[in-house]
């Protein structure tokens, strides 16, 4: 990000009708030195920015057009540019740059951070690790933010233990603090709770768009620790619930801004799948063959064909992940 300061003194100096002679008069400098900074090929030392402050009677905000509405305004700018499907040695070289400009945009920092734990996850990313860590602490030491830091930690724990380092990322977890969302009086819950209908509907999709995506992982989390102990009856139902709150959020028209952060048909597959494993464990084997069936048709058939081939890959990573999770490769090979 370029100083502007330069571009901010010759515009002071001309709103006080002054020229670059008296404006260096009046601070005791040359006239080649004012030239310099209005030009951007030289800057102000430090000491004589509040006497440049004082002489034009501005703080030292206005003095180097500090807008904190237009720094956040440009920060999420840098944060949705580096979304939308795009690869991530492109999203990686973006945040980066986005955050060289604006060091104080943790969510910037945060928005890399799930790009390299995903990476780890996703691809085995090794080279990645220290990387990744470092920066989750850097986040943690000077972010206030509790959303995300928690958020962080959260992500840094995934890494340990993705990675093999169980205990770390278990004591990790075990440091955090519980917050439980109906506790926190934010923007979006005091509008929605607060003020009148019309006020506070948009903010109650929003909530309730939360709400629902937040409900169907923690069933489908439930689901797979009712899997891991044995407990097939129970996490069938857990995985059924998960996909049928999927499925019903979607049964009337959703404007876009509303949507599920992880899209309907996914998440909906994947749990009718994890769903599919539990019938197998439980010897229902045609009510099996059926859900998996469902589950792949809800995965693939929300594809055109040319986005598939892009897709593809990822989403059958996804898929095989949750077929071998729940013990499928056991009954038939994975397609």
């Amino acid at each position: 990000m370029e100083m502007n300061i330069g571009n901010k003194i010759r515009e002071l100096r001309k709103k006080k009708g002054i020229t670059q002679e008296q404006l260096a008069s009046a601070l005791g400098i040359t006239s080649q030195a004012v030239s310099k900074w209005e030009m951007s090929t030289g800057y102000p030392d430090i000491a004589m920015l509040p006497v440049i402050a004082g002489y034009f009677g501005v703080s030292m905000d206005t003095l180097f057009n500090y807008d904190a509405d237009k720094l956040e305004e440009n920060i999420m700018n840098v944060l949705y540019n580096s979304r939308g499907g795009k690869p991530f040695e492109v999203a990686e070289k973006i945040l980066l740059e986005g955050i060289a400009d604006y060091p104080s945009g943790h969510i910037l920092k945060r928005e890399l951070l799930e790009w390299y734990a995903g990476q780890i996850r996703a691809y085995n990313r090794t080279d990645l690790i220290e990387k990744a860590l470092e920066l989750g602490k850097q986040i943690c030491e000077e972010c206030e933010d509790s959303f995300i830091y928690l958020g962080v930690m959260g992500d840094m724990a995934d890494i340990y233990i993705t990675t093999g380092r169980y205990e770390e990322g278990k004591k990790l977890i075990e440091s955090m603090p519980y917050r439980y969302h109906l506790d926190i009086y934010d923007r979006m819950r005091c509008t929605s709770m607060f003020l009148n209908d019309k006020d506070g509907l948009h903010e109650t999709r929003e909530w309730k768009r939360w709400a629902h995506q937040e409900l169907h992982m923690v069933c489908e989390s439930e689901g797979f620790s009712f899997f891991a102990v044995g407990d097939y009856e129970n996490a069938l139902w857990s995985f059924e619930e998960a996909a049928d709150l999927i499925e019903r959020f979607w049964q009337r028209p959703i404007p876009d801004e509303y949507a599920l952060l992880q899209g309907p048909y996914v998440p909906e597959g994947l749990a009718r799948l994890a769903a599919a494993g539990c019938l197998y464990k439980l010897g229902r084997l045609e009510e099996c063959d059926a859900m998996m069936d469902r589950a792949y048709h809800l995965i693939r058939d929300c594809y055109n064909d040319a986005l598939w081939e892009k897709c593809k890959e990822q989403r059958m990573k996804e898929y095989r992940w949750v077929y071998h999770k729940v013990g499928l490769d056991e009954y038939k090979p994975c397609i």
